[in-house]
């Protein structure tokens, strides 16, 4: 069976404020676009068709879930794998790097690429917001954590860092962007009760950027408490340059490590206090 070269995976859910550009940047790498969708309700689908994507339907339980799923759909159709979000576009640089990529095709590597997000209409560039991600790979290489929250894409082969960037179009207003967080931390919280998560990523000083920031996360989830999400205010706002994203770094600083990190933990705490009776009242 010959293989095609490569494919571009889209998960989508009710998206149809940014698909079409997300389909359109990726249509620059290859027509191969396929869509996995949780059965939207909103014209996702249609703008899909008329594109000429490839659309495939499954619920969500999870991201790990929906993207084995649909890596385990490709493997033996294509060599190599991109995935995508709906609301990720691909810079035009890295629409050239994987272009040259394929042209080597050497796949002896997966690629590591760094996603820049929007919030508050600001693409933030510092304070930690932007995260490496491992999107780009030969197909039977690669494999998602089974996690419930901060999944990351896990691969048998050694890394390399892409120039290019994916950036994150977060159209959400506030009231989205706490409500999805507030149901991430719910997940979070389900991580660490289960501890039965699978093919996890385990934190290396030394090893790849994804490898490193899993290091020092689990290093900060040792500290105490309360000093814990002030230290990571601190070190997202100023030592990682926070404040040069403006007004939108700042409440980007305050929201993910005041307000996030600290409901993790209170819900944590909760969990911990659930058996707990009532404080006795004269």
């Amino acid at each position: 069976m010959i293989l095609k070269k490569i494919a571009v995976i889209i998960l989508t859910y009710n998206s149809d404020k940014i698909i079409k550009k997300t389909i359109k940047a990726a249509k620059k790498i290859t027509n191969e676009i396929i869509i996995l969708d949780s059965y939207s309700t909103d014209k996702t689908l249609k703008i899909a068709k008329q594109l000429r994507c490839k659309i495939f339907k499954k619920k969500f339980i999870n991201y790990s879930i929906q993207r084995n799923f649909i890596i385990n759909k490709c493997n033996n159709k294509y060599e190599w794998q991109l995935h995508l979000d709906a609301d990720e576009i691909v810079s035009n640089k890295l629409i050239n790097e994987i272009k040259e990529i394929l042209e080597l095709n050497n796949k002896d590597y997966s690629y590591l690429i760094k996603r820049y997000p929007f919030f508050l209409k600001k693409i933030l560039r510092f304070g930690g917001a932007s995260n490496w991600h491992q999107r780009f790979f030969p197909s039977k290489s690669t494999l998602v954590e089974e996690n419930n929250y901060d999944q990351h894409f896990k691969s048998k082969l050694s890394s390399k860092n892409l120039k290019g960037i994916i950036y994150d179009f977060n159209i959400q207003n506030l009231n989205d962007w706490i409500r999805a967080h507030n149901k991430w931390s719910n997940l979070s919280l389900k991580d660490s009760i289960n501890k039965k998560s699978k093919n996890i990523i385990k934190g290396k000083f030394f090893g790849n950027k994804i490898e490193r920031k899993r290091f020092f996360k689990n290093l900060y989830l040792t500290l105490p408490t309360i000093p814990r999400i002030w230290f990571l205010f601190i070190y997202k706002y100023i030592f990682a340059l926070g404040f040069l994203d403006g007004k939108p770094g700042f409440y980007y600083a305050i929201l993910n490590s005041l307000w996030f990190r600290m409901i993790i933990d209170a819900k944590m705490y909760e969990q911990q206090i659930s058996k707990r009776k009532y404080e006795e009242i004269n």
